[in-house]
């Protein structure tokens, strides 16, 4: 596949992903940006207007598709989940899919093997979690390893192949659970409105039922006060992984200086948009969506560069 099509393609999908990728080594950029394709396909069915039976059935037609390298099951599939899928985006990056399923035939086979355990893991995931609700902080955390922590867990094997880092695959795989959590749950937090709007209720039910309200009434001025409690919580159950997630970047060796890149930005942009959103009711705003400005997010990215030699970093 033409590099700059999956460029166009991951800028479509998501611009602080796109802004990441090109800090990686061409040793591990497309396999790792062609892996986050592949997952947006399935978080577009996840996210879809699909009802469960279908649902369910397009992640085992995703993962058979992975297998088959079938341009034809690619058709019949996106006929069948395109009319369903919310994101304008989403449907662009999925009508024109088969540059992505092309370039991952490409790879190497253990590269496909790492990519293909991850996907099954996170369309299982996705797939249980389309059965039942998030009740407790446990459901919480399970279904972040789903979606994210198995990111986390690619990453550090297509990293551990690639590189080398074999011996100390096991220090990284202690740390790249939270590290997926955190990135998360960040965004769970900040979303928290838009994907209430769109059917979706991502903080657990427990949270709620122990205020006394349903879900739909945080957004009601008069409990404004129990809106901020849920929301503290849920703040304090993210930031439980920040320091694991900081030790992540230390771990990887200093001279693979654009890894540390691809992983610290979105971290070092995790951990203030956490803080703007502690005891922010934006983020019961439906109409605003709690953010970095665009010079916070420039200041952030000028510093990575002269971070990423530092041993002890970030702080």
């Amino acid at each position: 596949m033409d590099s700059d099509y999956s460029t166009r393609l991951l800028e479509l999908v998501s611009r602080s992903f796109a802004l990441c990728i090109p800090r990686l080594p061409a040793k591990v950029r497309l396999e790792v940006g062609n892996y986050y394709l592949l997952c947006r396909y399935l978080d577009s069915i996840e996210d879809s207007r699909l009802d469960r039976k279908h649902r369910e059935k397009a992640f085992k037609r995703f993962l058979e598709l992975l297998r088959s390298r079938d341009p034809a099951r690619l058709e019949k599939l996106n006929a069948d989940v395109l009319p369903f899928v919310i994101s304008e985006n989403d449907r662009t990056m999925i009508a024109g899919f088969r540059p992505v399923l092309e370039e991952f035939a490409s790879f190497d086979l253990k590269s496909q093997r790492i990519a293909m355990r991850w996907i099954r893991v996170m369309a299982s995931g996705m797939n249980e979690f389309s059965r039942r609700e998030i009740r407790t902080f446990a459901d919480l955390d399970k279904y972040c390893y789903y979606v994210a922590g198995t990111v986390g867990h690619y990453l550090t094997d297509i990293f551990a192949f690639k590189f080398g880092l074999e011996r100390m695959r096991e220090e990284l795989k202690e740390r790249c659970l939270d590290f997926g959590l955190l990135l998360q749950k960040v965004n769970i937090i900040r979303d928290f409105s838009r994907d209430f709007k769109e059917g979706r209720v991502f903080w657990p039910r427990e949270l709620f039922e122990a205020k006394g309200m349903t879900v739909a009434q945080v957004f009601a001025e008069e409990n404004s006060q129990k809106s901020q409690a849920i929301l503290e919580e849920m703040v304090r159950d993210a930031k439980k992984h920040v320091e694991k997630s900081r030790e992540y970047i230390r771990k990887i060796p200093s001279d693979l200086r654009g890894v540390r890149e691809f992983c610290a930005i979105p971290l070092l942009m995790a951990i203030p948009t956490l803080e703007k959103c502690e005891k922010n009711p934006l983020v019961f705003d439906s109409s605003t969506k709690v953010k970095l400005s665009r010079v916070e997010t420039v200041q952030i990215i000028s510093r990575i560069g002269a971070l990423a030699s530092k041993q002890d970093w970030p702080k």
